[in-house]
């Protein structure tokens, strides 16, 4: 049990409350929440950490002590150790990748991405030429992708390979991880804070020199237009390359489908007349998803036909099955031609019918699109939701209920628009490419609709079911420019939106890797929002509790819980604890709540993220010992000033008692654990300020009897109670 004045001082926290360091060697602290490096500098508070000053004062009469150097190499190699270590705390993290599953993934080398291959690789087309490499590319041409491949193929095995986590409010290059052996990549993709800099550049050519002696590169994908014609000098340690072009769509989906072990589906694609057309128009990323949706398209056909046709060997297709290849070929349409006469002007033709819908089978449309296959009344429901909406944002653009009447029923209208009714009025919209379509066309085509769609999406009105489509829906449009101007629109009141559906299309919009720290950004602010702090922590829950969290995303998700419980509302506390309580459970998260509770303790808060991490430290799994009074508990930990912190606030007693009392229950059927639990908690319970607690533990006590014996009430009472008053205290009774 830890005492009230430890023998030593506590240690300064480390992590990214540490002062990074300036070029000149002088101590800088960040300022602005809107970065990751001062994101990381909240106290648990909610205040910012200050410089410290710390004076050694001369010793009088004493001169310098000398100092000799017997192995200068093993000095300096020591020297840089402890450096780097200094560092580290502050450094960027990531992920450290398999070159081998990098290895596995199709790339495509034609075009200019051969050339630019060429150029970044040495004479010999062993190494990259130079240790830092720069890739200038627009967004989704894959860049990124480019990167990995060349540090798969082009550094030695034994070198780790390191996709870092920008989190920075800017880049600076004391930032930049620098270890022997180790190739990095980073994205420079956020326009808030990834714009690189003439002193940037100048300070990495410094850099570049230190990552040869180590042995190790560094590659920067940047996006084009955070790029303004930096100049850079051939003789620096730093080549510049420009992918103007992606890579051909074409082949990109046939080394996928060959990745994906369905080569026979390439065949397929050969076979349809169109493909050469549609393909030429994608990026990387597009051409990506195009192969998983063929694919998609392949495994549904298989399931409603029965069918099954082997795939997994290259063969020439023999149009075996029409049906298979509508269904691809409708994968790989964007129906562009057939959406500019289904949303063009009102025009007859042959036969008096209008191609055009009107504005009743557009919504009609648009809720089919988000949800695929429903019952024919929650179709209709939703497509007059949406018209409804329509309306509300312009007044007399609605038809009027006559109109409507006198118009086409439901079923020729759902009929008409490409969906099938079933006999017990489903409705089935079999078509996801046309759907995704549908929904873009408007999107791109219709600037006034956006936030209508938006509302109508996040409002629930599309049915409680159906949570997976609308996600993927709203995702699918608000992160289509990697921009966040609309995500941040879901925090408004004007668009509200459920909590569970906000906060997985956050954990979508945090992963996305064009918009990630910008999105990160904006639970930033969120936190501190009565209205969206809940949301904000069920999406940190989400990312700590996925297997695949990376150590800097971790750091950014407890930021912003911390932020969150420190906002002073009381849901969002409450929720922040149930997450911390998730993360006792398991040894890393147990380190992370410890880093929560010393930062409490050091800044003095009466309650907020310390109070609930401790509460949640309470609950580590144990066997009769409680985790907290054993010896596994870091020494900075105080552990009898928290919990008589927590029982002297009305606020966290009732809690507290609550934990309070398991932890004596389950340590009751050994009496030496029992004991050591007891003579632990009995000094902390003394005391004006814990009296009222102890009266209330002492209640909870009743029934709990100490290795089937002794009553755990009357032993706590005997000890904390003076033996002259105990005749008029009872255990059992409020003191008056």
């Amino acid at each position: 049990m830890s005492s009230d004045h430890p023998i030593f001082s506590p240690r300064p926290p480390e992590g990214p409350d540490s002062p990074s360091k300036k070029a000149d060697g002088m101590a800088s602290w960040p300022t602005g929440p809107s970065g990751g490096a001062a994101e990381g500098t909240e106290t648990a508070d909610g205040g910012r950490a200050g410089p410290a000053a710390f004076v050694v004062p001369p010793v009088p009469d004493a001169g310098p002590t000398p100092i000799t150097v017997t192995s200068p190499e093993m000095f300096v190699h020591h020297a840089n150790k402890i450096i780097n270590e200094t560092r580290r705390q502050e450094i960027l993290e990531g992920p450290t990748l398999p070159r081998h599953r990098i290895e596995q993934e199709p790339i495509v080398r034609e075009g200019q991405w051969a050339e630019t291959w060429q150029q970044a690789l040495d004479p010999e087309g062993v190494r990259p030429r130079k240790h830092v490499l720069i890739i200038v590319a627009p967004r989704s041409y894959g860049s990124t992708t480019l990167a990995l491949h060349l540090l798969a193929r082009h550094t030695d095995e034994d070198t780790d390979i390191v996709k870092l986590d920008a989190d920075w409010k800017s880049p600076r290059v004391g930032r930049l991880p620098a270890e022997e052996r180790h190739a990095y990549q980073v994205d420079l993709k956020d326009p808030d804070h990834d714009r690189v800099s003439a002193d940037f550049l100048t300070m990495l050519e410094e850099h570049a020199g230190l990552l040869e002696k180590l042995g190790s590169y560094l590659v920067l994908s940047v996006a084009r237009d955070l790029w303004t014609d930096r100049y850079v000098s051939d003789r620096s340690g730093i080549q510049v390359v420009h992918l103007n072009e992606p890579p051909p769509a074409q082949s990109v989906v046939e080394a996928r489908l060959r990745t994906r072990q369905v080569p026979g589906l390439i065949g397929c694609l050969h076979s349809i007349g169109t493909t050469k057309a549609v393909l030429s128009r994608l990026d990387a990323v597009e051409a990506v998803r195009t192969a998983d949706s063929i694919v998609l398209a392949w495994r549904e056909h298989e399931r409603l036909t029965g069918s099954s046709f082997p795939m997994d060997i290259p063969s020439s297709w023999s149009a075996a099955d029409t049906g298979l290849t509508q269904r691809i070929k409708s994968a790989l349409s964007d129906w562009r031609d057939k959406l500019d006469i289904l949303f063009g002007e009102t025009a007859s033709v042959h036969g008096g019918k209008d191609t055009s819908l009107p504005l009743e089978d557009r919504c009609l449309l648009l809720a089919l699109a988000v949800r695929q296959s429903a019952p024919m009344p929650e179709v209709a429901r939703a497509a007059r939701d949406l018209q409804d909406i329509i309306g509300a944002e312009a007044t007399g653009f609605a038809s009027t209920t006559s109109a409507a009447f006198a118009g086409r029923g439901l079923r020729r209208r759902v009929v008409d628009v490409g969906a099938e009714v079933g006999t017990h009025d489903e409705v089935v919209f079999d078509q996801p490419g046309y759907g995704r379509a549908v929904l873009t066309y408007v999107w791109d085509n219709y600037e006034v609709m956006r936030e209508p769609l938006l509302k109508w999406l996040v409002s629930g009105d599309t049915g409680s079911d159906t949570d997976e489509h609308v996600v993927d829906a709203i995702a699918a449009l608000t992160l289509r420019h990697g921009t966040v101007d609309h995500l941040l629109l879901l925090g408004s009141a004007t668009h509200p939106a459920k909590k569970e559906l906000l906060s997985t299309l956050l954990v979508k919009a945090v992963q996305d890797e064009h918009i990630g720290r910008q999105a990160w950004g904006i639970l930033y602010g969120w936190a501190s929002v009565k209205e969206r702090a809940t949301a904000v922590v069920a999406t940190c829950r989400r990312v700590l509790n996925n297997s695949d969290v990376t150590s800097s995303q971790a750091r950014m998700a407890m930021v912003r819980l911390r932020r969150a419980a420190n906002s002073g509302h009381e849901s969002a506390w409450a929720e922040a604890r149930e997450a911390f309580v998730e993360q006792a459970q398991h040894p890393v998260g147990v380190t992370r709540l410890v880093a929560e509770v010393r930062s409490w303790q050091q800044s003095g808060r009466s309650r907020g993220s310390g109070s609930a991490a401790f509460l949640a430290l309470m609950s580590v799994p144990c066997t009769t010992t409680p985790w907290l009074l054993s010896d596994e508990v870091p020494s900075e930990l105080n552990v009898k000033r928290a919990l008589q912190d927590l029982l002297g606030d009305t606020a966290t007693a009732p809690d507290t008692i609550d934990l309070l009392t398991t932890w004596i229950s389950q340590s009751a059927t050994d009496p030496d654990t029992y004991a050591h639990v007891r003579d632990g908690l009995v000094p902390l319970l003394r005391g004006h300020k814990t009296f009222k607690a102890c009266v209330s533990l002492m209640q909870a006590l009743e029934h709990v009897t100490v290795d089937g014996e002794e009553n755990a009430v009357s032993d706590f009472w005997g000890r904390l109670v003076d033996p002259r008053v105990r005749t008029v205290i009872q255990p059992n009774k409020e003191p008056a």
